[in-house]
């Protein structure tokens, strides 16, 4: 058997040994590009229960094509009290760090101011709370002011569709008021007039699907993975959502409610929650009205713009308590104008 040259035998050494690097190179970039796939599906959703399995696209495939509700509840008995048969209940999603938030908000628009003629709560949609000192809180603050519901799905922004889901969940088995309004902790809600406003002037008794709608440009769907409001085409397919009103604050009557968690129930859930209300509406088949009641920006309004305002967006903790003046203010002022009576 002839010997191989030395020459040769160094060359095979040496492709050998850049072979390997490049197989090693394309291992690592894998790697590293499951590990950012991971990170980006286990988003949403995060529930408890049956593990979800993996499609080959890396994102989460939930047990059933809906949302499964039972998997939200905690069966607590410190489920907040409500009196079934209210005009209004309103759910506030908060997360559960903002403890501040939600002590503003009860000695504010939350307040009830003397006696009224129409019934109306409000009730904070709060999660899980990976830090124990938080979760302890939660619950200490719970027991105290009875008006937190708990979920029991991790509290995430990219959850937010969960929460929700729940909430409406809640609100259509346990209190089955008139209407709903959903909003957040940084929104003030005028609770002098909404319950008045729907109760007096409101046409639109059943389906109603109200609230701040967003133009065909901003409900293009967000296909880019680094963006909290991504949503993959494996999880929705068309490229732009139906109209659909602004998670800043809608207000929805009972029966559109029940009709929307029939839809969850057979739609996927995206982590876009207001979008995702907007897609359940359509299958309903209920339309959403615009209403500029629904003020996406705060820029300093007015006392008499109180008279028409149903809910403002981003408001700081003092902003709420100079909100709720304004309010209280505005019974006696600006009788000189018009009072608007349509959602327009």
């Amino acid at each position: 058997m002839a010997l191989m040259h030395p020459w040769c035998l160094k060359g095979l050494i040496c492709v050998s040994g850049l072979l390997s690097l490049i197989l090693l190179w394309c291992l690592l970039v894998m790697t590293a590009d499951v590990q950012k796939r991971w990170q980006l599906s286990s988003r949403f959703p995060i529930i408890q229960g049956k593990l979800p399995r993996r499609s080959r696209f890396g994102a989460i495939e939930s047990a059933q094509r809906g949302v499964d509700f039972p998997s939200l509840f905690t069966n607590s008995l410190t489920d907040p009290h409500c009196e079934p048969g209210q005009l209004l209940l309103i759910l506030v999603t908060s997360a559960p760090g903002n403890s501040e938030p939600r002590q503003v908000i009860r000695r504010t628009w939350a307040a009830h101011e003397g006696l009224t003629a129409y019934q109306w709560q409000s009730v904070f949609l709060v999660g899980q709370s990976a830090d124990v000192g938080v979760a302890q809180g939660i619950q200490r603050e719970q027991q105290e002011f009875g008006d937190i519901l708990i979920g029991n799905y991790q509290d995430t922004y990219r959850n937010l569709t969960l929460k929700v889901m729940h909430g409406f969940k809640w609100v259509a088995k346990q209190c089955r008021p008139s209407y709903i309004l959903k909003t957040d902790d940084d929104c003030f809600v005028n609770t002098d007039r909404l319950p008045e406003f729907l109760l007096e002037h409101n046409t639109i008794k059943t389906g109603l699907y109200a609230g701040s709608l967003f133009s065909r440009e901003k409900r293009q769907v967000i296909r880019e993975p680094s963006s909290k409001w991504f949503v993959s085409r494996q999880d929705y397919h068309p490229d732009e959502y139906p109209p659909y009103a602004s998670g800043i604050g809608y207000i929805l009557s009972l029966d559109a409610v029940e009709q929307i968690l029939w839809a969850a129930e057979h739609v996927h859930p995206i982590p876009v929650e207001d979008a995702y209300v907007g897609i359940l509406a359509e299958k309903a088949g209920i339309r959403v009205k615009s209403s500029a009641r629904f003020a996406k920006h705060n820029v300093r309004w007015r006392v008499c713009n109180y008279r028409y305002l149903m809910v403002i967006h981003h408001l700081s903790p003092h902003e709420q308590e100079v909100a709720k003046g304004n309010m209280l203010q505005a019974r006696s002022a600006c009788h000189d104008s018009l009072e608007v009576t349509r959602w327009k």
